[in-house]
């Protein structure tokens, strides 16, 4: 018996018991019976039933369906107790997830007015960066296997030396670098194609040239590559009539954006903000 009494696994058990208890004590006056009554309606029933079939490509039996509604009761009770044992407090996840639910609230009440096609074209104006077309580029690569060469990129390098010396159209460019799967000549691509097939790093590097010509060894995903830029096709403003719907489409979010600011600074006005920064 005096062994059972210190066990510390008891005196845990004791412990919580007490906190559970002390908990009902002091919150019992706040408790409604409203809060123990769970209703499940015909809509919530068929929420159920609709979602499983979304998920199963069929709807439930009367037995699965029982199953869904009793994880839904389960869910339910849990939900109401973490509440009243306030586990949603201080709780990163929830406080995120609250206020997102919150700005999509917002987001669906707002209603912006119709745009007119003057409103539209004089947004398009405003923002003549949003509708260009993209800059495309023709170039030839040229590339160097790591896996073939101990010094990929010096090779490439003495390579380069060789060719800013002689004309592009001259002989001789068949031996340069290595076979591999990838072309060698890619014709008006743009950012997106280009990325899709040798990477981002290649991709943000190739699009900084400026000019026809040669540059300097360029890293991809594949190891190194040699690049004779052949024409670089630069971007124009897209007429209006080509990118209104995408016009309209962005002039709809900026207007969401505006009121979701302006409800911000609203209510921003309502809370006293006490900032205690630590020295």
């Amino acid at each position: 018996m005096t062994t059972i009494l210190k066990d510390p696994l008891l005196h845990f058990l004791l412990l919580g018991g007490l906190l559970f208890a002390l908990y009902g004590f002091l919150n019992r006056n706040e408790e409604q019976s409203g809060d123990y009554q769970i209703i499940i309606e015909a809509s919530d029933v068929d929420r159920l039933a609709k979602s499983y079939q979304q998920n199963w490509n069929y709807p439930p039996d009367s037995v699965t369906l029982q199953s869904l509604i009793e994880a839904e009761i389960k869910a339910e009770i849990f939900y109401r107790e973490a509440l009243r044992m306030n586990l949603d407090r201080n709780d990163e996840i929830i406080r995120r997830r609250l206020k997102q639910k919150y700005e999509f609230l917002v987001k669906d009440l707002t209603t912006p007015q119709r745009a007119s096609d003057d409103l539209l074209l004089q947004f398009y104006e405003a923002h003549p960066n949003n509708y260009q077309s993209p800059k495309k580029i023709s170039f030839h690569q040229f590339y160097f296997n790591p896996d073939l060469r101990e010094k990929p990129l010096e090779n490439a390098q003495n390579a380069l030396k060789v060719l800013l010396n002689q004309s592009f159209e001259g002989g001789g460019k068949a031996q340069i670098g290595d076979k591999s799967h990838l072309q060698s000549y890619f014709a008006a691509k743009d950012a997106d194609d280009v990325r899709q097939i040798l990477g981002q790093e290649f991709t943000q590097t190739l699009f900084t040239a400026k000019e026809v010509g040669w540059m300097e060894p360029i890293q991809s995903g594949y190891g190194i590559h040699l690049v004779y830029i052949a024409a670089i096709e630069t971007t124009d403003l897209q007429p209006f009539e080509m990118v209104k719907s995408q016009v309209l489409e962005d002039w709809k979010m900026a207007e969401q954006f505006k009121y979701q600011e302006d409800l911000f600074q609203n209510l921003r006005k309502k809370y006293q903000v006490t900032y205690n920064l630590v020295k």
